[in-house]
């Protein structure tokens, strides 16, 4: 990477990154993705495979892993550089370029970054009851959903009132599984459309107001000992297999020991119109971008990377014009797959 000098550094191959390495190829920039981990598709490959997004535009729904396949297959159209196992460990400013030091050793030089990263590194928040570490070393309570062939004709049970659990439950009674929802509450934080569709399915049964009090693994069974919140009553059943889904907690550690650091608000960096930060040509979308009114999903994401990527020109390059309309491009000049040449210049 030494001496190397390229248009646009994305820092994370989350869906966000992935999308920005994509159009920053349409307009043909010298552009390197890096990702700190050994696979792309950030937190959806890490920990939502098999969840069915429905906010990503012409899509009915589609799953996680097929949304990044989906992806990588865009970003293979275009010239672009992507680091894996490259965590970013400084990020500093030397006269008008960026240099990106990678995993406290080599570097290179960049005209701008976009840090599309997200929230740093992710870990559940996980049950503490008696009996949680043993459910958790026999595999009855996990903390993902497990993958599509292990779910037949299986009991669940799911903890938790937000998004994390009623999207676990949806996906899990999509595949014909029965479904014990645990809440310390009747209502839930969740999107609505999801909760009517739970309370619509005879494969949900729901267990509210209670709270897990105890985990006791019986050979194949998990036995789940619940308290009733309003008067302390005590409820034993038994599944398969309990889904913690309390959500996760982000740690930005390596991220905060930049040089360079962006002014944060809230759980990401603040940007305006143009998705830069605090910092000229440090720009950030996605989950890493922060501002008031923003909505953190993957379609605004999608939406912010175009917006970064044109002014990342504009902020290094600002005599270049554009953005051209995706219609209006060279394709036989953009596109590098002969058969992606042909299709659209045939």
């Amino acid at each position: 990477m030494d001496n190397e000098i390229f248009d646009i550094a994305i820092i994370g191959a989350g869906p966000a990154g992935l999308f920005a390495q994509f159009y920053a190829g349409l307009r043909e920039l010298k552009t390197a993705l890096i990702e700190a981990t050994p696979r792309i598709g950030g937190q959806i490959t890490a920990l939502y495979p098999e969840k069915t997004i429905l906010d990503v535009a012409g899509f009915l729904g589609i799953s996680g892993r097929d949304l990044v396949n989906e992806l990588k297959l865009q970003t293979d159209l275009v010239d672009s550089k992507t680091f894996l196992n490259s965590e970013v460990t400084n990020l500093k400013k030397i006269a008008s370029h960026f240099e990106i030091e990678i995993n406290h050793h080599a570097s290179f030089l960049a005209k701008s970054v976009i840090i599309a990263s997200g929230n740093g590194s992710f870990s559940p928040r996980k049950i503490d009851v008696p009996g949680s570490s043993e459910a958790e070393q026999s595999g009855m309570l996990t903390y993902l959903l497990p993958g599509l062939s292990e779910v037949a004709d299986k009991d669940f049970a799911v903890v938790g009132g937000g998004n994390t659990a009623v999207d676990y439950a949806v996906e899990l009674i999509d595949h014909d599984c029965h479904v014990s929802l645990i809440h310390r509450r009747d209502n839930f934080r969740a999107m609505e459309s999801s909760v009517t569709k739970l309370k619509n399915s005879r494969r949900t049964n729901f267990l509210t107001p209670m709270k897990i009090t105890g985990l006791s693994p019986k050979k194949e069974k998990l036995e789940i000992e619940l308290q009733s919140v309003p008067d302390g009553a005590v409820k034993r059943v038994s599944v398969d297999r309990l889904i913690g889904g309390f959500g996760f907690t982000a740690s930005s550690r390596t991220i905060n020991q930049w040089e360079e650091f962006p002014e944060q608000f809230n759980q990401g960096f603040l940007t305006n119109e143009a998705q830069m930060t605090s910092i000229a040509g440090i720009f950030a979308i996605g989950d890493a971008s922060s501002y008031p009114g923003k909505s953190d999903l993957i379609a605004t994401a999608f939406g912010e990377a175009p917006t970064a990527i044109n002014q990342t020109v504009n902020y290094f390059d600002p005599d270049r014009g554009g953005p051209q309309h995706s219609t209006s491009l060279n394709k036989k000049e953009v596109f590098k797959h002969d058969r992606i040449k042909s299709r659209y210049n045939s």
